[in-house]
């Protein structure tokens, strides 16, 4: 039994351009281990759903925040940091069919 219920974050990426689903993934991955975040019983927040500059991040409910504090770190993209952008958090979801209608 879960003890712990999920919860979906649509957030939207304001760049100058489309960015693609596996760069935001290396982002997030990086900023991330960056922060160090202790996440509790959901373990790591879970790129669900990506579509052109708008996605859908799956957390536990206990780490709702910190995903948020997550998404919002993310400031650029990159190797060498190339391309500055901004995430902004839309809207938090209990279910995924909600969440992926807001993108």
């Amino acid at each position: 039994m879960k003890e712990y219920r999920q919860r979906y974050i649509v957030f939207e990426i304001e760049s100058p351009r489309l960015v693609e689903r596996w760069e935001f993934l290396a982002a997030l991955q990086k900023r991330a281990s960056q922060l160090k975040l202790d996440m509790e019983k959901g373990g790591r927040p879970w790129l669900t759903a990506f579509h052109g500059n708008r996605g859908v991040l799956r957390c536990a409910h206990t780490d709702k925040e910190k995903a948020i504090e997550l998404l919002s770190s993310i400031n650029e993209i990159g190797e060498n940091s190339e391309l500055k952008i901004a995430v902004k958090t839309i809207s938090t979801s209990g279910t995924i069919k909600k969440a992926k209608e807001l993108i």
